[in-house]
C-alpha cells in the first residue's frame, strides 16, 4: 500500500511539474489605453448648413485612440512560439465600437514567430505602409482627422491578411498579401506590400512600396521613404508619400479587405490622382517627464478632378506632454490645417482627403483647433 501511495505522489508531482513548466512557456496579456479629449475648432458647419461656426466636443484623443486588447504567446519547441493578438478600438465618448463597428477592428490575428526564421501572422493587421510610417511620423501617427488625413492614400488596416516580418541586425523586412477573396482572379480587392526598416543608434530610415487593386481591377500604387534621427533629447522626423490612383477607383465593395482599410477612392474622377505628402517635425524631451512634439504636413495634389485641378492640403500642429505617473499624462494640442485648389471641398469636389477623413471644412479655407486631454495605459 505504501509502494502505492509513493508511486502516486510521484506521479502528482511529475504531473504538477510538467504543468508548471507549460504555464511558465505561455503567457497571455491584457492591456490597453483611455484617451479623450476637449477639443474646440472652428469652420464647422452650422445646423442650417449655412454658416460656419465653432464646435466644442469631447473627442477620442489628439495621439492614440483608445483600446482594449489581448496578446498571448506560447513556446512550441524549437525556438517557435504561437503568438496572437487581438484588439478592440472604443469611442471613449460614446462606448461604443470603434473602426466601422467591428468588434477587433484594430487587430485580430494569430501565427507563429521563430527566433531564426521570423514571424508570420494571418487575420485582420496594420498594413506594412502604414507600419512604416508610424515609425517616421512625429505622432506616431495622430489620432484626429486634422492630423491623420493623409493615413487613407495608404490604408491603416486589412482584413483576410497575411504578413511576414523578420529581423537581421538592423535590419527589418515586412512582406504583406492581403486576400480579395473574390471569385474569378486572386488579385481583385487584394493588397500587396513590401518594407524595410534600417535602424543604427540614433538613426534610423524605411521605405516602403504597396499596390491595392479594387474589384474593376483598378488600382492604388503608393511608395515612401522616412527617416529619424536623434540627437541627444532631441528627435527629428522626415516622411515622404507618393500614392497614384487610377481613375475611377473605388473601395466601396462590402467584402474583402479593401472594404475596411479606410482608404480614399477617386470615383467619378477620369483622370488619375497623384498625392505627394511630406511630413517634418521633432520630438523634444527637455526632463523626464515634459515632452513636446512639433509637425507640418504638406499634400500637393495633382488631378483631384476629372478637370486636372490640382490642389493642397496642409497641417501645422505643435503638443506639449506632461507624465503624471509612468501610465498617465495630459496635454495639450493646438492645430492648423488649411486647403486650396481642388482640395476645397465645395460640394463638387467629392474626393477630397480632408472630407473623406471627416473633416472636410464645406468650402472654407482653414480651421483652427485646440485641445486638453489626459491619457493612461494598462
Amino acid at each position: 500500500m505504501k509502494k502505492i501511495v509513493s508511486l502516486l505522489l510521484t506521479v502528482i508531482t511529475i504531473d504538477a511539474v510538467v504543468m508548471a513548466s507549460a504555464f511558465a512557456q505561455s503567457k497571455a496579456t491584457i492591456y490597453g489605453v483611455v484617451n479623450a479629449i476637449v477639443r474646440h475648432t472652428n469652420n464647422q458647419t452650422t445646423a442650417d448648413n449655412t454658416v460656419h461656426g465653432s464646435k466644442t466636443q469631447l473627442k477620442s484623443g489628439v495621439f492614440q485612440g483608445s483600446r482594449l486588447g489581448f496578446t498571448g504567446e506560447e513556446a512550441i519547441g524549437s525556438d517557435t512560439s504561437a503568438v496572437f493578438q487581438a484588439e478592440m478600438g472604443l469611442l471613449t465618448t460614446t462606448g461604443a465600437s470603434d473602426q466601422q463597428g467591428q468588434l477587433f477592428g484594430r487587430q485580430a490575428f494569430i501565427g507563429l514567430k521563430n527566433k531564426r526564421w521570423g514571424q508570420i501572422n494571418l487575420g485582420r493587421q496594420y498594413g506594412v505602409a502604414f507600419e512604416v510610417l508610424g515609425n517616421y511620423d512625429p505622432l506616431g501617427p495622430g489620432n484626429l482627422s486634422e492630423n491623420a488625413w493623409q493615413l487613407p492614400l495608404v490604408g491603416v488596416r486589412f482584413d483576410n491578411t497575411l504578413k511576414y516580418t523578420n529581423t537581421w541586425g538592423p535590419i527589418t523586412a515586412e512582406m504583406q498579401y492581403s486576400f480579395g477573396e473574390q471569385a474569378g482572379s486572386m488579385s481583385i480587392g487584394s493588397t500587396r506590400g513590401a518594407g524595410l526598416t534600417y535602424k543604427n543608434g540614433g538613426f534610423s530610415v524605411g521605405i516602403f512600396n504597396q499596390r491595392s487593386t479594387d474589384t474593376n481591377s483598378l488600382k492604388v500604387a503608393a511608395a515612401g521613404i522616412g527617416a529619424t534621427l536623434e540627437v541627444q533629447s532631441t528627435i527629428f522626423y522626415l516622411n515622404y508619400i507618393n500614392a497614384k490612383r487610377d481613375a475611377g477607383f473605388s473601395t466601396a465593395k462590402k467584402t474583402g479587405p479593401l472594404a475596411n482599410t479606410s482608404m480614399l477612392g477617386n470615383v467619378g474622377n477620369v483622370l488619375q490622382r497623384t498625392d505627394n505628402v511630406v511630413t517634418v517635425g521633432l520630438g523634444y524631451r527637455p526632463t523626464p517627464v515634459m515632452a513636446y512634439t512639433f509637425g507640418y504636413m504638406t499634400d500637393f495634389v495633382k488631378n483631384e478632378t476629372s478637370t486636372g485641378d490640382g490642389g493642397r492640403v496642409s497641417t501645422l500642429y505643435a503638443v506639449a506632454d506632461y507624465s503624471l505617473s509612468k501610465r498617465t499624462d495630459v496635454y495639450f494640442n493646438i492645430d492648423y490645417t488649411s486647403v486650396n485648389g481642388g482640395e476645397i471641398d465645395n460640394g463638387t469636389h467629392t474626393n477630397t482627403v480632408l472630407q473623406f477623413a471627416n473633416a472636410g471644412l464645406d468650402g472654407a479655407r482653414n480651421r483652427t483647433g485646440i485641445a486638453i486631454g489626459v491619457r493612461t495605459k494598462f
